[in-house]
């Protein structure tokens, strides 16, 4: 359909227009030595609704925006169904949301996305979500000169002011924070704090291995869900959509940076530490042919990587608030620091986190770490 003069809305249908869908962000952030290029083949995998479960149990609409047959831009529709059932808002999502500076292309896709919110039966559109609150979360709005870590957004400044001029306001700030592990005497502190609690023998801190992988999954999705159920917008993590996740990143992941804490034999928290994948896959242009997979490999596993993602700090709700929750977490994260000490990570970023989530925000102060991007999800009444 015509949008504005020269400028056609396709609807994402066939590996043809998949691909038109991944060369929008190329044409709207490729100049940006900041940004990195997420793989072709994902794309695929994320928009393919015959191997991503979060397709078939939600209504998802994906559009590119073609200008004389150039991909100028794109934005994905949702209607989630754990986010109504759980919140009653009759808010839809929108996300994967690039374009070029051009004002008329965010009118367009906006109201592109809006009208079938719309037509869904939906009130309001929040976002940019990717696809859902429980992967890329908001639209960066500071912290442009430094290159976004593994499953995070990056933008361009002029994406905030063509949001707001198409009737988007700011509902809440996603804060991320960064962490110099090599200064941090974090471990220590922890370390000595445990040795003077009585009750230390009772907790244990375990870590994720390959021969248990799929239960401790179960294990890292049960508590995760359980940790976020009361926060602003949460919405479960199936059972589906965690394959899926595991599916994506376990070739990426050191197993045993992903901790669970364990009180009297119950996992009561976990926290989970990535290598930040973004440092290897810059320059790649989201290809691994023919030459992306070696370069790939030899720098995950030969050159190595400086930087790291917390990208879960999670704790059983009934567990906030008290002495046994408290010394759990900062024993999951005392472990985090070590780990990035020892593996030689220069930066380690904690994201990401709610504006107004005090507790979280004083953890990663006492690290100490230092707020140094922000993320913004955005509000449109249809």
């Amino acid at each position: 359909m015509t949008a504005a003069a020269g400028l056609e809305l396709r609807p994402v249908r066939d590996r043809r227009d998949i691909a038109a869908f991944a060369d929008a962000a190329r044409v709207a952030q490729g100049h940006d030595p900041n940004w990195v290029c997420p793989l072709d083949h994902e794309m695929h995998l994320i928009l393919d609704p015959r191997r991503n479960v979060f397709l078939q149990e939600n209504d998802v609409q994906p559009w590119v925006a073609l200008r004389d047959g150039r991909p100028v831009g794109r934005i994905i529709a949702v209607r989630n169904e754990a986010h109504l059932a759980r919140h009653k808002d009759g808010a839809g999502q929108f996300g994967f949301l690039e374009a070029i500076d051009d004002p008329a292309i965010f009118a367009a896709l906006i109201n592109q996305a809006g009208t079938w919110l719309k037509g869904h039966g939906l009130t309001k559109m929040n976002g940019p979500f990717s696809a859902s609150i429980n992967h890329e979360a908001g639209l960066l709005v500071e912290g442009f000169d430094t290159p976004p870590m593994m499953r995070t957004n990056h933008a361009q400044p002029w994406y905030a002011r063509h949001l707001e001029a198409a009737g988007l306001h700011g509902i809440m700030d996603l804060y991320a924070y960064l962490c110099r592990p090599a200064e941090s005497r974090y471990p220590e502190r922890v370390e000595a704090s445990l040795q003077r609690w009585k009750e230390r023998e009772s907790l244990t801190i375990r870590t994720m291995s390959r021969r248990s992988f799929l239960r401790d999954m179960v294990l890292v999705n049960e508590v995760y869900n359980d940790a976020w159920a009361d926060n602003w917008k949460a919405v479960p993590v199936s059972e589906g959509e965690a394959r899926l996740i595991a599916r994506v990143v376990r070739p990426l992941l050191k197993l045993d940076w992903i901790t669970l804490a364990y009180w009297q034999g119950e996992a009561i928290a976990v926290v989970s530490q990535v290598p930040n994948t973004n440092e290897a896959l810059a320059g790649l242009d989201g290809k691994l042919w023919p030459m992306g997979w070696s370069r790939l490999l030899w720098r995950l596993k030969v050159q190595g990587l400086c930087s790291s993602r917390i990208p879960m700090i999670g704790l059983r709700r009934r567990f906030r608030g008290t002495r046994v929750g408290g010394m759990a977490v900062a024993a999951l994260m005392a472990r985090a620091v070590e780990n990035a000490q020892q593996a030689g990570i220069e930066r380690m970023e904690i994201s990401w986190m709610l504006a107004h989530n005090r507790h979280v925000l004083n953890l990663c102060d006492s690290l100490p770490a230092s707020h140094y991007k922000t993320f913004r999800v955005y509000e449109k009444h249809l």
